[in-house]
């Protein structure tokens, strides 16, 4: 079978460096069907921070995976780890692999990170190979290990390049840079690579914050965003609240480092879901959580989640149904530019809301997202807006 995918297809002109062997796949994994290509080993292993990449796979192995910030989909010789990968539970479900194949990330410190994270797993004699579409780095990804390894490069092709690497005796990934905190409302975030907007607070967010917490206070409508109140520094505790708002449920669609979720929280809001498709936000959001004295829960999920998935999580949302979906829609998926997958969240939002509840949505203001919304809703306003970002509030009668 072709590979669907250029990397995926050089990946298969690698096969003599993983068949019949002990393998890792890691980083960002570029298609489902290398899943197929493993049949070849004796033992593999793909850890993917990614949930439809490991929903997908899992699926392709019969198993439904669960919706946690860490699972394991195991069949005959084949497990694939959802998780972050500096969480330590992977531990107790990895063994020492003669070769790692890491798909290189858009974000180099991303890629440093999950060497690093892998290090105490790694053995002396294991054979690294680095993958990469030379758009997002590909032929300058022996930066990576160059300075602790002997590499080589072994293929070019399909506009991707590959690198092998033999370590050094002794030798110790560094781990990247450490982070900014984000701070807003009286919280303090800690931030992880691979996150959106790493170590600082994007403007976004930082509108639709403002403009939220300022609609949910019952203050006058504003849509100029320079007349907007910054919270930044204000007490969100001490903020007015709706009536009955603590049972209220709110859905932090893709949460990252948790902050709307958390602001939301901060005001007394009991019922509060964070998801996100990445294991990474997910821990990092839980952490958040813990280090600022606040309860939520997180969920694995791809866009809305459905009732099943709640409910397989443990997590009581009635009908699945949230008085409150907040969120700021990723628009990219690698390096290409979509907004597919937000127009149809849109479409299927009102699904998800209960018959009073309210989507608060920051976009792009040249992705002109009004205009999916007024399909889907009865009511739309913008509540916030500069020459960038809209940020949006949608109900129905």
């Amino acid at each position: 079978m072709k590979a669907d995918n250029p990397l995926a297809e050089v990946f298969e002109r690698n096969s003599n460096y993983w068949e019949h062997k002990k393998v890792l796949l890691c980083g960002q994994i570029p298609s489902l069907q290398l899943l197929n290509s493993l049949i070849k080993t004796e033992k593999a292993y793909v850890i993917t921070d990614n949930y439809p990449i490991a929903q997908g796979m899992s699926a392709m192995m019969g198993i439904k995976l669960g919706n946690s910030d860490f699972e394991v989909a195991s069949k005959r010789h084949v497990s694939v780890i959802f998780s972050d990968y500096g969480d330590e539970r992977i531990k107790g479900h990895l063994e020492a692999v003669d070769t790692i194949v890491l798909f290189l990330n858009k974000t180099k410190s991303l890629s440093q990170k999950i060497l690093h994270c892998l290090m105490p797993y790694i053995n002396p004699q294991v054979q690294i190979l680095l993958m990469g579409a030379n758009a997002i780095g590909g032929k300058s990804g022996d930066s990576l290990v160059k300075d602790v390894a002997q590499v080589f490069k072994v293929d070019t092709a399909r506009k991707c390049t590959v690198f092998a690497a033999n370590l050094n005796e002794g030798a110790q990934f560094k781990d990247s840079k450490a982070l900014s905190d984000v701070k807003f409302g009286g919280l303090t975030l800690k931030q992880n690579h691979g996150l959106f907007s790493q170590g600082e607070l994007d403007r976004g967010t930082h509108l639709l914050l403002n403009a939220m917490h300022r609609d949910l206070s019952g203050m006058d409508k504003v849509a100029d965003a320079k007349e907007l109140e910054d919270l930044s520094n204000a007490d969100l505790k001490s903020l007015p609240t709706p009536k009955d708002h603590a049972a209220h449920y709110v859905l932090d669609l893709g949460c990252g480092s948790g902050i709307i979720g958390l602001s939301l929280a901060a005001r007394g809001y009991k019922n509060v879901i964070c998801s996100d498709i990445s294991a990474t936000a997910l821990n990092c959001t839980a952490a958040n959580a813990k280090l600022n004295g606040l309860d939520l829960k997180v969920l694995a999920s791809d866009m809305l989640p459905k009732a099943d998935d709640l409910e397989r999580a443990s997590i009581n949302v009635p009908g699945g149904r949230f008085n409150i979906i907040a969120t700021n829609p990723p628009f990219h998926q690698g390096i290409n530019r979509t907004t597919a997958q937000t127009i149809n969240m849109i479409a299927q939002a009102k699904e998800s809301l209960t018959s009073d509840g309210v989507l608060y949505l920051v976009g792009n203001t040249a992705l002109h997202y009004e205009e999916p919304l007024n399909e889907a809703f009865d009511n739309v306003e913008i509540i916030a807006a500069t020459t960038k970002f809209t940020v949006f509030k949608a109900w129905n009668n």
